[in-house]
Order: structure tokens, then sequence, then C-alpha cells
């Protein structure tokens, strides 16, 4: 059986493998996704395309979860031990063979953290359940990670990779965090903001990096779900997530992913769909999200120090999404010191209620540069504001103190066109910096069946272009 359901897989990503176009570079294969719908010119990306060996992580002593729970902790502490160690000797065989697909099995798998190799895809068989222990000690000893836009030493990501190149999870299995703790420490509370406030400190004074260590229950920071730092070549695709500790994929400094055909909801209070930080030539398509959180935000880090990536984010092509929930659909920013530039979104929608459509925020923290950033032909259900920005947005880092300089932002370069909204609240709100007013944006066909508060409010922008803005008050009452 185990042959057998090898080789239908392998016979799966063959027949799809034949219909894309291929490259080789450096002796891989990489499948060659287009951006040639991008509103700039962007280059395509290349997905790496696995060999077919597979490592299931059964032959490595993998035991699934027994239908009836387990007898006591120390039954389920133990199998957490045995997975995650069945998991990385599977992926560590599967790397020194040349890359391949750590398989994992129909069934419940109760493990602790797993750590990428290169050349290695993980897959999630239908009907697998990737179950993430709540014990934030099993995501311990702590390494380099980030925490909201600052570099520091943490719990470890539940998936974590770092300076990894061609890595992939697919497969239309789930992965699913046990919450028990880490929905706790969803709500801020006084010592999750001195945490907060020791990180500032760390960034704004450039303190040594292997000093900068975090984790620890009292600051309760929860960690992503997934996340690759400062890696290449990803592709993660159809499989689902089902809730997560914090942001649920998280792509710091990385270069070169496709993100395709996933299912994300995690609904608790700091659940972002997608963060790319500081992350370039990436295409996310034909995902659908159920988010607490932003659903994607591209960020570029929270202080002017950035160790290990000072550089903006660039060159990401968003397509045919659809978001059931969230705060923002397309978020730019809070954490942005080092820009955003070339950023497309179309042909996506919004099934359910947002606060916003595109929000494009910052703070007098972050000198960065945003520009070029464009969203079309998008279907929106329910929002506050269709088009937001704002240059006083916070967080949960309203009340950290710090002596860093006050700082502006430079906000230019943003077009919205053919936008269609069942219901909003207003459709533009722009607050940009009093210093340096953001500049020369575009809003074009955007349309409101049921418009309950404003049309447009504009404070401290020059050269706003708005035509043929369409609504209709709510209850179809007529306003000033």
């Amino acid at each position: 059986m185990k042959y057998l359901s090898a080789f239908l897989l392998s016979l799966a990503i063959l027949t799809v493998s034949c219909k894309k176009q291929t490259v080789v570079w450096q002796g891989i294969s990489y499948e060659s996704v287009l951006a040639d719908d991008a509103p700039f010119h962007m280059t395509e990306v290349l997905a790496p395309i696995f060999p077919d060996r597979y490592f299931p992580i059964t032959d490595y002593g993998a035991r699934p979860m027994p239908a009836g729970g387990y007898a006591s902790a120390a039954d389920s502490s133990r199998i957490i031990r045995t997975n995650s160690q069945a998991i990385e000797s599977a992926m560590n065989a599967c790397s020194a063979s040349g890359g391949g697909h750590v398989v994992v099995p129909k069934g419940e798998w109760l493990t602790g953290i797993v750590v990428f190799s290169s050349n290695c895809d993980l897959y999630l068989s239908e009907g697998a359940e990737l179950v993430f222990s709540a014990n934030p000690d099993d995501y311990l000893p702590e390494h380099m990670t980030t925490y909201e836009g600052i570099e520091c030493y943490n719990y470890r990501p539940l998936i974590y990779a770092w300076r990894q190149t061609n890595l992939g999870i697919s497969g239309t299995g789930t992965i699913r965090p046990l919450m028990t703790v880490w929905e706790k420490w969803f709500e801020p509370t006084p010592e999750h903001e001195r945490g907060l406030q020791i990180l500032d400190r760390w960034g704004t004074f450039n303190y040594t990096f292997f000093q900068r260590s975090i984790s620890s229950r009292t600051f309760k920071l929860s960690p992503p779900l997934i996340q690759f730092y400062q890696c290449t070549h990803i592709l993660l695709q159809d499989f689902k997530v089902r809730q997560s500790p914090h942001w649920t994929i998280h792509c710091f400094g990385c270069e070169e992913g496709v993100i395709r055909r996933l299912d994300l909801s995690a609904n608790g209070r700091k659940n972002d769909g997608i963060d790319l930080e500081m992350t370039r030539h990436f295409i996310v398509e034909d995902c659908v999200f159920d988010q607490g959180g932003d659903v994607i935000s591209i960020k570029s880090g929270r202080v002017h120090e950035t160790w290990n990536n000072p550089d903006a984010s660039r060159f990401i092509l968003i397509r045919r999404c659809e978001a059931k929930h969230g705060k923002a659909f397309l978020s730019i920013g809070e954490e942005m010191s080092h820009g955003a530039h070339f950023i497309s979104m179309h042909d996506c929608k919004a099934t359910g209620d947002l606060e916003d459509f595109l929000f494009v925020k910052t703070n007098k923290r972050q000198e960065a540069e945003v520009d070029s950033i464009f969203v079309e032909r998008c279907e929106v259900a329910g929002v506050n504001r269709v088009f937001a920005l704002e240059d006083n947005v916070w967080g949960d880092w309203g009340n950290v103190s710090s002596s860093g300089k006050d700082t502006v932002a430079t906000i230019g370069g943003i077009v919205m066109r053919d936008v269609k909204c069942r219901r909003a609240v207003g459709l533009v709100e722009i607050n940009g910096p009093a210093v340096r007013h953001a500049k020369d944006i575009t809003i074009q066909n955007v349309s409101a069946d049921s418009l309950v508060s404003f049309v447009s409010r504009v404070a401290n922008a020059d050269n706003v272009q708005t035509s043929n803005l369409t609504y209709r008050w709510f209850g179809n009452r007529p306003r000033p």
C-alpha cells in the first residue's frame, strides 16, 4: 500500500508538471509561474519542482493519535517527542538524498516543532492532520526569529525554516495547532506590553542580536504558525490551516515564492493570513482566507535597524483570492521601515465583512517609502472603508516609550480602480503625514450599493484624483 500511494502521488505530480513550463537552474527543476498580468514589469517566479522521492514519517517511527486520545499527559508528551524526531529524521534523509517529499499519511499526528531542510516538500496527504502541541516549551530552545518587525530570539515558529532553499508544503491535509495556551495570549497584558518595550529598546538602540532573548512565558509573545526566515524558492499549495498562535504564514527576508490554493482559517486577534516582510518576487493566488487579523499584509521591519535584511518588500502579485472575514484585505504596514514597492492585487473578492479593503498604515517611527501600489477589479461585500491611509497607526505598540527619533514616511503612487462594494461606511479616507504629504493617489470607478456616512475625506495629501465614485445612500436618504 505504501508503494502504491507513492506511485499515485508521483503520477499526480508528473501529470501536473507536464502542463507547466519547467526551468532547470543549477541542476534543480523549477516551475516558471508568470506574472505578466501585473501592471508593472515583474519577472516570472520560479517555484521548486521536487524529485519523485518519498519519505513517509511512519518509516522513521511516527505514530498516529489513537482514536480515544491519550491516556495521560505523559503519553501525549512522549508521542510529541517521538513524532517530532521522526519528522526531523525524514526531513534530514530527504534533504541528504537530494530532495523529495516528506509524507504525512492520513490520520492525526501530534507533534512539536517542524524544522525544514533544503529541497524538501512537506506533503500532507488527504485526510492528514498535523496537530501541534499547545505547550510553548515544545518550541524551545529559542532561535533567531522576529516579533512584529523586530528581530530577536523567541519561541520557534511551529513550522520553521532558516536560510534554506527550495522548500514546500503541499497536499490537501490540514495543519491544526492546539490552542489551549495560545488563545490565552491573544489579549495584551501589562507583561506583554513590557515585552514590547524591551523589544523596541533593543531595536532602537541596536542591541547585540545574540542578547535579544525574549522567550519567556512572562511576556507571552506567541510565535507564528509558519515562518520562512531568509529562505529562497518557496512553494505553498493546497493545504488547509485551522487556527494559529499568531500570524499564520510569515515570510521574512525571502526571495521568490508561490502561495496558491490555500484554505486558511484563524480567527484570533493577531491572526493575519499571510505576512510578507522584506520579501521579494512572490505570487499569492487562488487562496481563501478567514482571519481575525489582516488577510494579506506587506511589511518591512518596525524600527530602522534590521540586522539581517535591510530591504523593502517589492514585486508582489496577489490575484483571484477570497476573504470571508478579516481586518484589511490588503494591508501595507504598519511595520514598514524599509518600504513597499510594486504591489499588485487584482480580481479578488471579499465575501464577508472587512474593516478596510486597502489600508496603508504607518507612524512617526517609519521612515519608509511606499509607491507603485495597484488594486484593480475587486468586489467587496461589507466594509468600513474601501481605501484608507493613516499615518498614526501603532497597534499594541502605542504605549511603548522610546527615545527613537521621529521620522516620516514618503507615500505616493497608489492606484485603486474598478472596485464594487455592496455596503460601506465610507469610500475613501486619507490622513497623510502633516510634514510630508501623501501624493499621487488615483481612485477610479469605485461604487457602493449602500453608503452609510461619507464619500471622501482627505487630509495632508496632494494630487488625489477621484473619478466616477458612484453610490446610493443607505436607506435611499439624500445626504448633503
